[in-house]
């Protein structure tokens, strides 16, 4: 059995290199026509020309991959398009099974219904198109025809279906089912107390896939750029263990599985049955697995050419990278989607006066704490929208929490503390913080005590302690971060609604907020609402804004794509789980030549997989 599985992969090797010349010949590519491993050899012109002609009139010679990609004229050869990052070792590559075990590479191998693009507009993928029904609750989405898991099986609506109630099914245990709760039924039917077929996520066909929600949700389509379809025929036969080694892995994206090293390494290579609108460049996207206790040194790694892309944290090795004149170019900092601030129990005294609190935000000097302990790794903040994040107005809010220790002094002795006298006993709580924030507290402590004469303490818990306090709205004041689910102006809006994790409470801010979440047609308005209710928020210091989370990130100068170009923000930005959507246009250049730290790529181990041998 196992020759002739040989064999017949051979006579496709045959036919696949029979097409990938005729593509050459032709001056064009085949769609999908392509080799397992290594992609074509030889170039296409830029145009329709034949080679001669091209070269002729001095046109360079383009590389076609082995989907039959016409790679930008800069590409290196489809043997070098290999892309390797570090990723922490989980277990399952599958959403469904369990986000929190999840490994590496899920949005590249499986296909959502749409994907982001750097700007964070929709693009169609599983799904050619969709709309909304007159009522606002019902978003019907058409399946892109033809498409199919990397094994052949045709991939339909039925699979949306089937892989959102697995997601609700309370046997199945799905560990982010918070995330989908705005879907009709869906709190019900993961908690058991209505059947599966209830929930609003119906095929109607073979490619036409509904949600209803429970009540007007315009943010519902940005949800489900993470409907990464599963393969219901695969999990029907092997359960949450199909999306844990290659031979059982056939996702549907532009890459499949080929190689998974447990504490090792997964490989990604070109799934030549992927049916969707992305044109993969990269021929193999590699991940080096670690364990989250124990990280590597990613900016040794880096330097040695051992991978192309790292995250980078530690501030003494920012500053290094910095003042080299060569290494800080391929620097690249921005602002995370991620919000460092102070809550207060507004509920209770002393807080809830709010001269107390403008007092505090007032004798704060975050720019001051921005060049010490927070250099490099954060930006001041002003708002609980971050700079970047669409429908941030944090240029236009910074003043009303400004550092004017005078006007702090002012607010504190009319709320009947002059010069802190008086003044109850409080502690700053951190949840588990590291030595940099747990330093950042303390110079907030300072300032309290430098500007307004209060002796604040600073107390850094465990996790679940700080976590089981603020749900029992027992936490005084308390220092804490929170990072965006999706983008849109509700996620970070909505947690200070009464009902979430602060103790607050704004009439007016309830009222803009809670309808801004339900309309829909009308973006405009809806994000003049919200930006009404943060200008609520900032002004009555319902949270006191700190500093937004710099991301610093490197990664090779002959990594190139549009992804990486700048967006209309202007930053460049490697975004975490966005990279999911925005990795497949990425492409290794001819300079990749010229590194002396790059060696010739490792081969696919797909043969020694399909062989058995070791």
């Amino acid at each position: 059995m196992r020759l002739k599985a040989i064999l017949s992969v051979l006579a496709a090797a045959v036919v696949l290199s029979t097409l990938s010349v005729l593509a050459l010949q032709e001056g064009g590519a085949t769609d999908g026509a392509a080799a397992e491993a290594g992609g074509t050899k030889g170039a296409a012109p830029e145009s329709g020309e034949t080679k001669g002609e091209a070269a002729d009139a001095g046109v360079t010679e383009r590389y076609i991959n082995s989907f039959g990609v016409t790679l930008p004229s800069d590409a290196a050869p489809p043997e070098r398009q290999v892309l390797t990052q570090f990723s922490p070792d989980n277990r399952y590559l599958d959403r469904g099974t369990s986000t929190y075990k999840q490994a590496w590479g899920v949005g590249l191998v499986a296909e959502p219904l749409v994907r982001v693009d750097r700007n964070f507009n929709l693009l169609p993928a599983g799904a050619t198109s969709w709309e909304l029904s007159e009522d606002g609750l019902t978003w019907t989405y058409e399946i892109r025809k033809g498409m199919m898991f990397a094994d052949g099986h045709p991939l339909t609506a039925r699979d949306y279906e089937a892989t959102f109630r697995r997601w609700a099914n309370p046997e199945t245990g799905f560990d982010f089912e918070w995330y989908f709760r705005s879907i009709r039924n869906w709190t019900d039917v993961v908690g058991g107390r209505q059947p599966l077929d209830s929930l609003g996520v119906e095929a109607l066909d073979d490619y036409t896939v509904a949600f209803t929600t429970e009540r007007p949700t315009p943010y519902l389509p940005l949800l489900l750029a993470k409907s990464w379809v599963s393969p219901t025929h695969l999990f029907d036969k092997y359960g949450p263990e199909w999306a844990t080694r290659p031979e059982t892995h056939f996702g549907s994206g532009p890459y499949r599985l080929v190689e998974w090293i447990k504490g090792d390494r997964i490989v990604l290579g070109i799934n030549h049955n992927y049916r969707g609108p992305t044109r993969p460049m990269l021929e193999r996207i590699v991940a080096r697995l670690y364990n989250l206790a124990v990280p590597p040194q990613f900016l040794s790694a880096y330097e040695a050419g051992e991978v192309d892309y790292i995250p980078l944290t530690n501030q003494a090795e920012i500053n290094r990278i910095k003042a080299d004149p060569v290494m800080r170019a391929q620097l690249n900092a921005y602002t995370d989607f991620a919000t460092y601030y102070l809550m207060l129990d507004t509920y209770n005294p002393p807080f809830d006066d709010v001269r107390v609190r403008k007092a505090f935000a007032h004798a704060i000097d975050v720019h001051a704490i921005m060049k010490s302990a927070m250099r490099d790794v954060g930006i001041p903040a002003s708002s609980m929208l971050p700079t970047g994040f669409p429908g941030s107005s944090s240029e236009e809010l910074a003043p009303l929490q400004r550092f004017e220790p005078e006007l702090a002094r002012r607010y504190l002795a009319e709320a009947g503390y002059p010069d802190g006298r008086g003044f109850p006993e409080v502690n700053i709580w951190l949840r588990g913080e590291a030595a940099n924030i747990r330093t950042a507290a303390e110079a907030v402590q300072a300032m309290l005590n430098q500007h307004l004469g209060l002796d604040v303490g600073v107390r850094n818990v465990e996790r679940k302690v700080y976590l089981d306090a603020m749900s029992a709205r027992e936490l005084t004041l308390g220092m804490v971060p929170y990072q965006y689910d999706f983008i849109d102006a509700g996620n970070l809006l909505t947690i200070w609604l009464s009902n979430g994790r602060h103790a607050w409470h704004n009439d007016r801010f309830e009222r803009l907020v809670r309808q801004a979440n339900e309309l829909v047609g009308d973006p405009d308005r809806r994000m003049a609402m919200y930006r009404d209710a943060e200008r609520i928020l900032v002004d009555e210091a319902g949270g006191i804004f700190l500093w937004y989370i710099r991301i610093n990130q490197m990664w090779k100068p002959f990594v190139r794509g549009e992804s990486l170009e700048p967006n209309q923000w202007g930053y460049r930005a490697w975004r975490g789980e966005l990279m999911s959507n925005l990795q497949t246009n990425l492409y290794i250049t001819k300079d990749i030549l010229k590194d002396p730290t790059k060696n010739e790529p490792e081969p696919f181990r797909f043969w020694q997989w399909l062989t058995g041998d070791d």
